[in-house]
């Protein structure tokens, strides 16, 4: 018997050869030592084929093609321009000129405020966008919640929120309903 392929494991076969190794070869194949052993093994051989079938069944589903979800790259772009904002500015006039704030940072103190209401339930904040005056978020709300009167009491309390920082140039704030979950079975 070859001492390359005793490995001691725990659970070896009559030939002293450790399952893991047997495993291992079917993965990458590395061992020359071994697969001379399990070719010519009563043992090894079908242990070593079945790890090759099983292996190969991982393989072909590596391979094969994922779609993408519905809807991931229009939820991830959104995620994006929450942050990074679309170029544009709020202009807010004040005593001797004007201030100009980017509206990735209005997009920023919506999805603050967003978020605080929604700690409390009903939902969760998937996107937050920002256009020209307005102000879009995208939730996730839980099944059986009442979806105009939730979407009603975040749009005033973002709207709120919003004022302290820019007064009367707070814009319009909107809500999509993104997506539905359901409450775990059980």
């Amino acid at each position: 018997m070859n001492d390359a392929v005793v490995n001691g494991g725990v659970d070896p076969l009559p030939c002293g050869t450790d399952r893991d190794a047997l495993v291992s070869l079917a993965v990458d194949g590395g061992d020359r030592a071994l697969a001379a052993h399990a070719a010519g093994c009563p043992h090894c051989a079908p242990v070593l084929a079945r790890a090759r079938a099983q292996w190969a069944d991982v393989g072909a589903a590596a391979a094969a093609p994922v779609a993408t979800p519905p809807g991931l790259a229009d939820r991830a772009l959104a995620a994006v321009r929450s942050v990074r904002g679309t170029g544009g500015v709020v202009e807010l006039a004040q005593e001797g000129g004007a201030l100009l704030v980017a509206d990735g940072v209005v997009a920023l103190l919506a999805r603050t405020a967003a978020v605080e209401f929604l700690s409390a339930g009903g939902g969760h904040l998937r996107s937050v966008t920002t256009g020209p005056g307005t102000v879009e978020l995208g939730l996730s709300i839980r099944f059986g919640e009442v979806v105009g009167q939730l979407a009603e009491r975040l749009r005033a309390f973002v709207t709120a929120e919003l004022a302290p920082h820019l007064g009367a140039r707070v814009p319009r704030v909107d809500v999509r309903v993104e997506d539905v979950t359901y409450p775990p079975s059980g």
